[in-house]
């Protein structure tokens, strides 16, 4: 199993080419997604409503929703949002900050035993001791 972070999803959705050449190594891998990636997409779809309006809102959600169907999620436990919770507090007791959301991908990523996880920002996971992939967008 590996799991993807949310920069995976949107430049899928962008059509990005980097993105598309990494996961057609993975095309018999289950794939999956945390639930908080969703989220965290709907934030910007949020942002979209209120700036581009609800036609171009709902043709975008509609892109994504295609796009999730692609993926298995992850649900988001108390356990994942526990630990999630300890693990930035230590880190940021150590100086370094970390998204609560790349916390929880983390964090999720340790729990259900990935193989990996693949980001265009695996820097965001190098505290996780999980093995790590990134491509170049093209």
């Amino acid at each position: 199993m590996i799991l993807l972070d949310t920069n995976v999803i949107i430049d899928l959705w962008r059509g990005r080419g980097g993105v598309k050449n990494c996961l057609e190594k993975y095309k018999d891998e289950v794939l999956c997604i945390s639930a908080i990636s969703i989220g965290e997409i709907y934030d910007g779809l949020g942002y979209t409503k209120q700036k581009r309006g609800t036609d171009i809102y709902k043709e975008i959600e509609n892109q994504f929703e295609k796009i999730f169907t692609e993926f298995e999620i992850i649900p988001i436990t108390l356990d994942i949002l526990k630990l999630s919770g300890i693990i930035k507090g230590e880190l940021r007791a150590n100086g370094t900050i970390l998204d609560f959301g790349d916390c929880i991908v983390g964090i999720t990523a340790k729990l259900i035993q990935v193989e990996k996880i693949i980001s265009r920002n695996p820097k965001h996971f190098s505290d996780f001791e999980i093995p790590l992939e990134s491509y170049e967008v093209s």
